[in-house]
């Protein structure tokens, strides 16, 4: 599609990623923006217009999903130069080494940060409301930097938080998940993922393989989910996260067992628009020949446990 400004090339972009627009569109200079699916404040974008108002970049960091936008002033697409096409890689090579660098970081932090934490207790807040086993889940304080409307920066520091490691296919921890044991009155939300950690294809498990030909696996997003299912089945179940990432497993779970039969364990976002938890674990069951499994109630699987135990639903 042609746009005629920049802005709403920026704009027909972040929709399509599923991110929320800024305020304003400040050229050469990265705009955090929210996820449209998550919470306020959430800032799972970033959104820049290059310096010359012709073209920007944008990213989700919670699919992992990138598009470029340009601006087409004659309202015709026009096939790009050699130098328009060698200025366009030399900004992709560009960001994705300061990305590259910045998740490099974040790993080394990641894997310290988890080192120095110590076994969950049975009896943390979280474990105990949705009435799950650590599983292998650690105990430290998450420390999160924060910037008010007038750039002032401050750091958050929030004690008995679990923490979940995020693995890459290599067997490297690359980033953290940290779970509160309550909602926080600041962050406005019980979770929070190491900044710049990245998530794309990355993931945790709990429970053993069974190392059987044709052996079942499962593949949930969250960690209470997928303790739930472990615990009910006995099965391994692989942990993508979030609903974007589902499919970035599966791949890596198809890849290094071929044979094994996969089930997408899905998040049934009834109340949620396209219901997005169904519909990228049915998407990402087609791609890697899986199947799907959804619990019958509004929710996840811990959701459902939680009310055949009689102790309702934990949103």
């Amino acid at each position: 599609m042609a746009f005629l400004h920049i802005e709403d090339a920026a704009r027909a972009a972040l929709v399509e990623l599923g991110l929320c627009c800024p305020k304003s569109f400040e050229p050469d200079r990265f705009h955090v923006v929210d996820a449209e699916d998550g919470k306020r404040g959430n800032g799972a974008g970033r959104i820049k217009v290059f310096a010359d108002g012709k073209g920007g970049y944008c990213q989700n960091w919670k699919t992992g999903e990138r598009r470029s936008f340009f601006l087409d002033n004659d309202s015709k697409p026009k096939p790009l130069t050699k130098r328009e096409r060698a200025r366009i890689e030399r900004e992709r090579r560009k960001r994705q080494a300061e990305a590259a660098a910045k998740q490099d970081q974040a790993a080394k932090r990641a894997l310290s940060i988890w080192q120095d934490a110590k076994p969950a207790p049975e009896d943390h807040p979280y474990l105990s409301r949705k009435q799950i086993k650590p599983h292998g889940a650690r105990l430290g304080r998450w420390r999160r930097v924060i910037q008010d409307k007038g750039g002032n920066r401050a750091t958050l520091t929030i004690e008995n938080a679990l923490l979940l490691p995020l693995f890459d296919p290599s067997g490297t921890i690359r980033s953290l998940q940290a779970i509160f044991p309550a909602k926080h009155p600041i962050l406005e939300r019980d979770k929070d993922f190491l900044p710049a950690g990245g998530l794309a294809g990355l993931f945790w498990w709990v429970g053993q393989r069974s190392n059987q030909p044709g052996e079942t696996v499962l593949i949930a997003e969250g960690f209470a989910t997928a303790a739930t299912l472990h615990e009910q089945t006995g099965h391994r179940v692989y942990m993508a996260f979030t609903a974007g990432n589902l499919l970035a497993v599966g791949r890596v779970v198809r890849e290094r067992l071929p044979s094994a039969n996969i089930v997408f364990a899905a998040d049934n976002d009834t109340k949620t628009a396209g219901n997005p938890g169904l519909t990228k674990a049915t998407e990402a069951a087609a791609a890697v020949g899986g199947s799907v499994a959804v619990p019958p109630i509004h929710g996840d699987f811990n959701d459902y446990q939680l009310f055949l135990n009689g102790g309702g639903h934990d949103e």
